[in-house]
């Protein structure tokens, strides 16, 4: 059975209980603080603010509806990551008459930056944040300090694995993969991470610039913390034990050294990277980018492919694209009515998830209907990222790589 709800519950009735002045019970000068004084203390104006907003509360997307008519103009304001937004726009205003949603299509690089500026100058413009969380930047700086809350109603949340749901509120997952041109080869010509370390793949695979995308040094940071399932897929790949140089502290730093080593093509965008090896059937280049490319055989007739299913010790890292409601937002009745709906509303196929759920794209909502022709999710070997692992160790593997670069 799960217990997430009545964990919410108590959290809120603990919450609201320090709120509440003691009855009967006269506070007399210069005594030491009551327990419910300490209690009251406890309770930081960000938490009560998400108690007062209504964010621990159940209510459906018609209460919520109405009530963002009546008490917010039908205003809300959404800072993304993601251009598809611009359909949701479309549609939410169309499912919900009335309703005006702001979108704001923001540079991944430069969404906490912005976050950050505008909320330490007083500026609540963004009612709900739409980001990605890769290097633990947001749990760590925005969701630990109250700054951005979750928002996760039984109703629309009760089947999600609860795993998801510790950190961030879940909208869906992402990932990179390995991709080939389908027409050169008949098969994934890799296996393995250190297939790439082979002398037959010098010059021959492609990255993107690390200066570009966070997401290869919190790959490369997990690689680290998972140094010991490297060692294994080393042993695996050339069929023996690894030496590790005076310079590779661990099999994961070797892994990197070794690929740099083995010069790697650098381009500036992951664009660059699935059209060096897509454009055309001559092309024996193979690249890592994101699984959402693969959407890119279809819209611009690309000829990749790729089999995540074979790679060793692990495909690669599960990225959570997750929403938030921005403390101190204008329009907490539009925010949460925005949130339900991004994540298929009562049912979980909603018209708010669907520019979402393509292939290389997972939503987290079992009730929601993958994507045709998507791998499950659940199926791909993937490391989970450490947050704190990677916010903690993220500068000292990125050091490492520009020293060997």
């Amino acid at each position: 059975m799960r217990k997430r709800g009545k964990r919410i519950a108590a959290v809120l009735m603990s919450c609201v209980m320090a709120a509440m002045p003691l009855a009967g019970c006269e506070k007399i000068e210069d005594e030491p603080s009551s327990k419910a004084d300490t209690q009251e203390s406890s309770t930081t104006s960000e938490e009560q603010w998400a108690i007062d907003a209504g964010l621990y509360e159940d209510e459906s997307s018609e209460e919520l509806y109405k009530k963002a008519l009546e008490e917010e103009d039908g205003k809300v304001v959404i800072y993304s990551i993601s251009s598809r937004m611009a359909k949701v726009k479309a549609s939410f205003e169309e499912d919900y008459p009335g309703m005006t949603l702001e979108v704001y299509d923001i540079n991944a690089n430069d969404m906490s930056t912005k976050l950050s500026t505008e909320y330490e100058s007083g500026i609540r413009t963004a009612d709900v944040i739409h980001a990605k969380e890769q290097t633990g930047d947001y749990k760590i700086n925005f969701f630990d300090k109250g700054i951005l809350h979750n928002y996760q109603p039984e109703s629309i949340f009760g089947n999600v694995d609860e795993e998801y749901l510790q950190d961030m509120t879940p909208l869906y997952f992402e990932t990179d993969w390995w991709f080939y041109n389908a027409g050169v080869y008949s098969e994934t010509p890799i296996t393995n991470w250190w297939d790439v370390t082979k002398p037959e793949w010098k010059g021959k695979f492609v990255l993107q610039n690390p200066i570009g995308t966070v997401s290869y040094m919190a790959l490369f940071t997990t690689m680290v913390e998972h140094a010991d399932e490297m060692e294994e897929s080393y042993k695996e790949c050339y069929g023996e034990d690894i030496v590790l140089s005076d310079e590779e502290p661990t099999a994961a730093h070797a892994w990197i050294k070794r690929v740099l080593e083995n010069d790697p093509v650098i381009f500036d965008s992951n664009n660059e990277v699935i059209q060096s090896v897509g454009e055309g059937s001559e092309s024996g280049l193979i690249g890592y980018t994101p699984s959402s490319k693969y959407r890119e055989k279809a819209d611009k007739g690309w000829n990749i492919e790729s089999d995540p299913m074979q790679m060793s010790p692990a495909s690669g890292v599960a990225f959570m694209n997750f929403v938030a409601v921005v403390n101190e937002a204008p329009h907490p009745n539009g925010a949460k009515l925005l949130i339900r709906y991004l994540l298929g509303d009562e049912d979980g196929n909603g018209n708010g998830i669907q520019p979402f759920n393509t292939i290389g794209g997972w939503p987290v909502r079992p009730e929601t209907t993958p994507a045709e022709g998507n791998i499950t999710f659940e199926d791909m070997k993937l490391w989970m990222l450490n947050y704190d692992y990677v916010y903690e160790n993220l500068q000292d593997v990125q050091d490492y790589w520009y020293q060997y670069r």
